[in-house]
């Protein structure tokens, strides 16, 4: 890596929260000493507060904070290189060098970080969204003329439940959907809404990067296929497949992988010899499109039969008006747990017609599944973006 890779302009827009610390200088200044660190040898992370903290590490590398949305945040250490290989393979496959790129979330999580260094290593125009309105996101979106954004699915509902009648983003080339699983209602309303961009929904975590990415060809419900030079393989472990159309346990091999956890010692149950799993199943097609499930550590039982809460909550999203969707559960001495379901609408849904229908569509359901409607605005999001399971779990007791 040479400094001269690099480069930072004044003309760079970047807008952040109304705070004297976090203006637009200050995020330049940091994102530009996180450069400057990188090359000198020695580890940055840029903090909760948007200040970017560093110490020498032998081989160089960086860390930045995973989601933490099922759990306490982890630092995540990894290699200059993991991310840099995959700058050069976006922009090879999305020709990504000197657009304008706008992101949203905080800069100290791994997906806000990835964009803004992908952007900055690729010579293009980076817009940090960081606290903004949906509406003024919108606004900015368009007057700015952005051509990539980066973006979760529930930070993608949110900006959509602004969206105005007849709206359109028209400069929009890609919009990169990372962080879970995007229903069909909220793609075809983006659709609608930037009318010229390639929508690419991509399964990753902070620990493996990308593993795979959508294209035109993906079936409805996939996360696509393989992203380039990853290996995926189902099962209990990567010694013991599964067979194709089976679910299994999500494991990796790929050069964009993790260093370590930061002052963690021991051993990972998610670490394998050389591969890296990020806790979820999911099942191929016969054309080895991925289907991502769920996540193992969300699974409970319901009078002995196991729940996947992503099932109800993918249904639960698929209702026009529902926004965000989010299943827990809530101890009970007859069946073991219940289900509660917390969601947030834009507009009237009957939830006694769907708790009847999710008892339908999922047996162990019954009558003690419990429907709780927040606003959007007291919906518990993580600085990255995602839901907050665990400050809603913690409600429910």
């Amino acid at each position: 890596m040479h400094q001269n890779l690099f480069k930072w302009s004044d003309q760079s827009s970047f807008i952040s929260p109304s705070s004297k610390l976090r203006d637009k200088a200050h995020i330049a200044n940091q994102l530009a000493l996180f450069f400057e660190i990188l090359h000198s040898g020695k580890t940055p992370r840029i903090n909760s507060d948007g200040i970017t903290s560093h110490k020498p590490v032998i081989g160089g590398g960086f860390q930045s904070i995973s989601g933490g949305s099922t759990g306490l945040p982890k630092i995540i250490e990894r290699t200059c290189i993991s991310w840099i290989l995959s700058f050069n393979i976006n922009n090879k496959f999305f020709n990504l060098s000197g657009c304008k790129v706008a992101l949203f979330g905080s800069l100290n999580h791994s997906l806000v970080l990835y964009g803004a260094l992908e952007g900055l290593h690729l010579g293009c125009e980076v817009h940090y969204l960081e606290g903004q309105s949906p509406t003024k996101q919108l606004e900015y979106l368009e007057r700015e003329n952005i051509e990539i954004l980066y973006v979760t699915p529930t930070q993608l509902r949110l900006m959509l439940t602004a969206k105005y009648k007849n709206f359109r983003i028209k400069s929009l080339k890609y919009v990169f959907i990372g962080g879970g699983s995007t229903e069909q209602n909220t793609l075809m309303e983006l659709s609608e809404l930037a009318p010229n961009a390639a929508l690419k929904q991509f399964y990753g975590s902070s620990e493996t990067s990308f593993i795979s990415i959508s294209d035109k060809f993906t079936p409805r419900g996939s996360v696509g296929k393989a992203y380039k030079d990853v290996e995926i393989i189902l099962g209990a472990s990567p010694n013991e497949p599964v067979k194709k159309g089976e679910i299994g346990r999500v494991w990796v091999r790929s050069p964009y992988l993790f260093s370590k956890y930061v002052g963690e010692n021991g051993i990972n149950s998610n670490e394998v010899s050389g591969w890296v799993s990020p806790g979820e199943l999911a099942k191929f097609d016969q054309d080895q499109n991925l289907f991502i499930l769920g996540r193992i550590d969300r699974i409970f039982k319901i009078k002995d039969q196991s729940i996947i809460p992503e099932e109800i909550e993918r249904y639960l999203l698929a209702e026009k008006n529902i926004k965000m969707a989010v299943v827990v559960k809530e101890y009970d001495t007859i069946r073991g747990n219940k289900a509660i379901a917390y969601i947030a609408t834009s507009g009237a849904v009957n939830v006694e017609k769907l708790i009847d229908e999710c008892i339908s569509l999922i047996p162990p359901l019954d009558s003690s599944l419990k429907i709780i409607e927040l606003t959007l605005e007291n919906f518990p999001l993580l600085p990255s973006g995602k839901p907050d399971f665990c400050k809603l779990e913690q409600r429910s007791v």
